[in-house]
């Protein structure tokens, strides 16, 4: 084994034993956000994300099917518990924390989709079914509060602010998950009219989806969401792989996990769709995303940080951790999809055994 990857080797075994210290024995199913720098306990209701993150992450490890029969259920029944009369699965807890900053932000930028915390409930439902796709359950409550006529599905992309296509691409990403997840009659239709219309968005030059000219950053981490509605429905033939790769690989993505995952998550299915082009280079960034990686990781603890020597502080706008040197789930879910997605990348995973969850 390359001595660059070895240390992934141990993930297996290190990364349960930082999901061990999480849990708590009087709530199961319930996982803390970080080690030691929560804000909150098991004593209220809260936690829904780190449950489904906990789930991911087993999944991810090849472990979940692993685990007793009575931990899944337990912790399927804890994400069961969030989930309202609509169908719908949110954290109370953020909801009542960003209620006053969902206003202001609403009308500080004259956006008003989240005026309501909408969009945040769209996106913790979607993560949370996806979550209980994997541990072979379902939702008590069938969730159909998203477009199911051809014109509402055009309203509905017509409003994301695709010069922003990081936010505009995750909702396009949540409308295609919950199309392919429902029993809707002409699911088939909307899936490939949305499609459709959101391909109109790809520019030529760069091979992302957007308008206007928004940051790389936008740029890189709007085509990973795009990518992941495409995938949700099986339509993985989009155009321009090779700027999208191109883009990629000029791209400096450092900050913290979701762009260090988003833009291996861009390249493994471009080189997918083009799988000669640019292969060795590709390779070579993933073996320098490692690198990267190992930087968030704390060996002694087997998990990651969300960024680099801190682990993250808010979740979906909420504060909820005081952000010590210490690793959180949040961080470890993320770096450990971007490892499923490496080992494939580097035709190694046949042998370390990741899993790719779809999200």
């Amino acid at each position: 084994m390359n001595k660059q990857i070895e240390w992934i080797e141990n993930l297996k075994q290190d990364v349960p034993l930082f999901l061990d210290k999480l849990k708590v024995d009087n709530v199961p199913g319930f996982f803390h956000y970080s080690l030691s720098g929560d804000l909150y306990d098991d004593n209220i209701k809260w936690g829904l994300g780190n449950t489904v993150f906990a789930t991911k992450i087993y999944y991810s490890l090849d472990l979940l099917d692993k685990l007793p029969v009575k931990e899944r259920k337990a912790m399927a029944n804890f994400i069961k518990s969030f989930q309202q009369k609509d169908g719908s699965l949110y954290d109370p807890l953020v909801k009542r924390k960003t209620f006053l900053r969902d206003k202001l932000v609403g009308l500080r930028n004259l956006d008003y989709s989240n005026f309501f915390h909408k969009s945040t409930i769209r996106a913790e439902t979607r993560q949370a079914i996806s979550a209980l796709n994997l541990l072979e359950e379902g939702p008590e409550i069938p969730y159909l509060e998203f477009p199911k006529t051809k014109e509402r599905v055009e309203t509905y992309l017509i409003n994301l602010d695709w010069e922003k296509p990081w936010g505009a691409g995750s909702h396009f990403s949540h409308l295609m998950f919950f199309l392919q997840n429902s029993n809707v009659n002409n699911k088939s239709e909307l899936i490939n009219y949305s499609v459709d219309w959101v391909n109109k968005l790809q520019d030529p030059k760069s091979g992302s989806w957007y308008k206007n000219e928004p940051s790389l950053q936008q740029k890189i981490n709007g085509a990973m969401k795009v990518i992941t509605g495409l995938k949700v429905v099986n339509k993985l033939n989009f155009q321009y792989p090779d700027k999208l790769i191109d883009l990629c690989l000029a791209a400096k993505h450092n900050e913290q996990a979701c762009d260090n995952f988003n833009i291996v998550y861009v390249l493994k299915y471009c080189n997918q769709i083009s799988s000669e082009y640019k292969s060795s280079k590709i390779k070579e960034f993933a073996y320098d995303r490692l690198k990267i990686y190992h930087k968030y990781y704390y060996p002694k603890l087997g998990g990651f940080s969300f960024n680099q020597g801190q682990a993250n502080t808010t979740y979906y706008d909420a504060k909820i951790s005081r952000g010590q040197n210490e690793p959180d789930i949040h961080g470890t879910v993320m770096f450990l999809w971007g490892i499923s997605i490496i080992t494939q990348i580097l035709e190694v995973n046949q042998k370390l055994g990741f899993k790719e969850f779809i999200t």
